[in-house]
């Protein structure tokens, strides 16, 4: 059933003017309809065309945040590097391995599971963890990748799976969220994703992890706001719309934004998705599927991206919609607490606005 939502919130989701929004009707980009002396937006076309509404490249729109240096990650010419290692070099080496390159070999921090948390739905389960967690006991957010390490250690007993010390994260967390176990090639496959997905960027999760830290929250706290971001529909919680996509086909105006294909940042095909398409490849049962994202490309004439490469693969395994933002948030949980720790090095309250009078 179609949500319809005022002028005022939608100018508000896009980040836009009211007659901006008139503009995008007259292009046919946008919906409208009256309500009295009201006119009404279809929120799903809001927040589609929020998701994309500069690609395939304009930066319109988007906060300059050219202060801000990393060593965490880097998009340049559209290749992605962690830690100035190109995800080509790093997206079939083990997780851990990947884990340690970007946080550093330091054990992590032990982290005790409550029962509780298995009552909560499967994207709930690792923020709340977090939540939990600090709550026993906060620390700085300079030993943020000590905590960061503790949670992606108890992650699959929190989505449901056996405690096994030990036991390859991958592995643990595709039986947990699938509950099977996986075969050789689903659990490669997820190991690329994972690494994939651990940092792209200065992205809504990071900043707002980085604000937390800034304001000197503890490590917990700082991981619990770049989950809360992730979970935005536009961003980690991107993944239901991309399954819809993939299950019912584009939309039929060929001008609308079509999620899960095409990113601005990669106006010749996103290398994450690529990484993970190469390795789902080879997953048993995985040609329909890919035949079927080929198909909607050509259609678009727009290569997938991440979002769509990951709806690919809960396809292929019959895995829970949930699944590709579980996925996003243990993945993302290394670059979330690399970028805590590299915020903690920096002067304090930094991330305030500046009024445009001053």
């Amino acid at each position: 059933m179609t949500e319809w939502i005022t002028t005022r919130e939608a100018a508000q989701r896009l980040g836009v003017k009211r007659t901006t929004l008139y503009t995008y009707v007259s292009r046919r980009l946008l919906t409208r309809r009256r309500s009295g002396a009201e006119s009404l937006f279809d929120r799903a076309e809001i927040d589609a065309l929020a998701s994309t509404r500069h690609h395939p490249g304009s930066p319109l729109g988007v906060l300059p945040m050219r202060s801000v240096r990393s060593s965490v990650s880097e998009v340049r010419e559209g290749e992605l590097f962690l830690r100035g290692v190109p995800l080509a070099d790093l997206a079939d080496e083990p997780w851990d391995e990947v884990v340690d390159l970007v946080l550093g070999t330091a054990p992590g921090f032990a982290v005790d599971v409550p029962e509780h948390l298995t009552a909560l739905p499967l994207n709930r389960r690792l923020p709340a963890l977090a939540q939990w967690a600090g709550s026993r006991g906060g620390v700085e957010p300079a030993a943020a990748a000590g905590v960061g390490k503790g949670l992606l250690g108890a992650v699959a007993v929190a989505l449901g799976g056996p405690a096994e010390p030990g036991r390859p994260v991958p592995d643990a967390v595709f039986a947990a969220v699938a509950g099977r176990p996986g075969s050789p090639r689903e659990i490669a496959t997820l190991n690329t994703a994972l690494v994939a997905l651990v940092d792209h960027g200065l992205a809504a999760s990071v900043v707002a992890a980085r604000v937390a830290a800034s304001a000197r929250a503890s490590a917990y706290d700082c991981l619990v706001a770049g989950y809360a971001a992730l979970s935005g529909q536009l961003h980690g919680g991107i993944g239901p719309s991309a399954l819809a996509v993939l299950r019912d086909g584009p939309p039929a105006d060929p001008s609308r934004p079509v999620t899960g294909f095409g990113h601005w940042r990669h106006p010749d095909g996103d290398p994450r998705a690529d990484a993970i398409l190469a390795r789902l490849a080879l997953v048993d049962g995985s040609a329909p599927v890919l035949a079927r994202l080929d198909e909607i490309a050509a259609r678009t004439d727009r290569l997938p991206s991440i979002d769509g490469a990951l709806a690919a693969f809960t396809v292929t395994c019959e895995l829970p919609d949930a699944a590709a933002e579980v996925f996003f948030q243990v993945g993302r949980t290394v670059g979330l607490a690399a970028h805590i720790v590299e915020e903690s090095e920096e002067d304090p309250l930094r991330w305030r606005a500046t009024d445009p009078a001053d």
